[in-house]
């Protein structure tokens, strides 16, 4: 019995046929295209651009996708099927880490990101799919509007444009697209020249250059052809790097000096795409500080967890349903890399104020969980006094009213 081939076009979008033919093109106030392509950005082909990639990629699949729901001033952590699918499977091929790894890895070579959202037919979110189609465009149909996504292979897909997570990256002069990667290509360009120097100058200095010079005045191309060959032959076939000569033939050596940039130099060539990234040389050896970390946090991280709670907020999530509180947040442990006299310091001081569970200030210092009543019971020193009863540990009014002092 022959087996059928599976297509992966059907199992993330179904086996249902498309019958639209939807070519009303979105006309945008901006007067751009409304069609996006992924074709002309190839900056991962370029080794700094990808290492810059990989880096807040990596980071930012750390994060913690949670559901809550905002109760008055209690958020509650709702640990249902949404929750589910955002933190641990998004899909039946990934984990939430190769989701988000993939999700930022795209969006930062391209600037544009599309993630579409599965429903079931009762409604219910079914998966989550990162895209990465060949073309993108915006169309509109009884007044809405729709992504026609086209993949390497050829297959169309249309979608409403609510049931896809677009994050954009650069969001300024095009009306849904974020601006692609054309400012940094000159930046990449004199990076790979520079590279390319190191290369021949390497090249240059491994290899003998010279003019070969017979004391005959006039000989035929065949014989100058010979006696270049013979030299070279004796050269390659020598053990120890001598070439013979007789007298006839005359070697002069040609030293060239590649004129090559200094560190300084190098590192302002490496620097333009570091800075276009926000990044410094540090974090792609992971030789950074607690100080760097939080400066790191807080320009990189932090800004794609908003993007992205928000993104996947409006677009999961109705707008009754938002407006009853429910929220889809990202959160990286910043406390994860301090060092650990930082993390001691926070435990005596949050601890001091009751702020910390013992499991709590377990997980701070990578410690397994004690767990049961003993891991919940919360750090608290005995000088700090409810507010409530400060007055009356001090001798306040109760004690005036009594007459009695201190």
């Amino acid at each position: 019995m022959k087996k059928e081939k599976r297509s992966l076009f059907n199992m993330v979008f179904g086996k249902k046929k498309q019958n639209k033919v939807l070519e009303n093109t979105l006309k945008l106030l901006s007067g751009f295209n409304a069609t996006y392509t992924n074709i002309s950005d190839n900056i991962e082909d370029n080794i700094i651009a990808k290492q810059c990639i990989h880096t807040i990629a990596t980071h930012c699949a750390k994060m913690m996708p949670r559901h809550f729901k905002q109760n008055g001033e209690v958020k509650n952590h709702i640990q249902g099927d949404i929750d589910y699918i955002i933190s641990i499977k998004p899909n039946p091929y990934m984990t939430i880490y190769d989701f988000i790894y993939k999700v930022i890895s795209i969006l930062l070579a391209q600037n544009n990101e599309f993630i579409y959202i599965d429903i079931d037919d009762k409604g219910y979110l079914r998966g989550l799919y990162p895209l990465n189609p060949l073309f993108c465009t915006l169309v509109e149909d009884n007044e809405e509007i729709w992504l026609k996504f086209q993949f390497l292979n050829g297959n169309i897909y249309y979608a409403k444009y609510d049931r896809v997570i677009h994050l954009r990256n650069f969001y300024t002069k095009h009306d849904f697209y974020g601006e692609t990667n054309e400012t940094l290509k000159s930046a990449i360009e004199t990076q790979i020249v520079a590279d390319d120097g190191i290369k021949n100058a390497i090249k240059i200095s491994a290899s003998l250059r010279g003019v070969l010079k017979a004391s005959q005045s006039m000989l035929k191309d065949e014989d100058i052809k010979e006696m270049k060959n013979n030299f070279i032959e004796s050269l390659l076939s020598s053990t120890d790097g001598i070439g013979g000569l007789d007298a006839r033939l005359d070697f002069k050596e040609i030293n060239l000096n590649p004129v090559l940039l200094d560190n300084e130099q190098l590192k302002a060539v490496n620097g333009n795409i570091y800075g276009y990234f926000m990044l410094d040389e540090k974090f792609i050896k992971s030789n950074f500080t607690a100080e760097e970390w939080n400066a790191f946090y807080e320009s990189v991280l932090e800004p794609r967890a908003i993007q992205m709670g928000q993104a996947f907020t409006n677009a999961i999530f109705g707008e009754k349903a938002i407006k009853q509180g429910h929220r889809i947040e990202f959160s990286v442990n910043r406390i994860k890399y301090a060092k650990t006299e930082t993390k001691i310091s926070l435990i005596k001081e949050a601890g001091a104020l009751g702020l910390l569970t013992v499991d709590e200030g377990r997980e701070i210092l990578d410690l397994p969980a004690v767990g049961g009543e003993e891991g919940k019971k919360r750090l608290q020193t005995l000088n700090v006094i409810n507010a409530n009863l400060a007055d009356k540990y001090q001798g306040g009014k109760e004690n005036e009213q009594s007459g009695e002092g201190n």
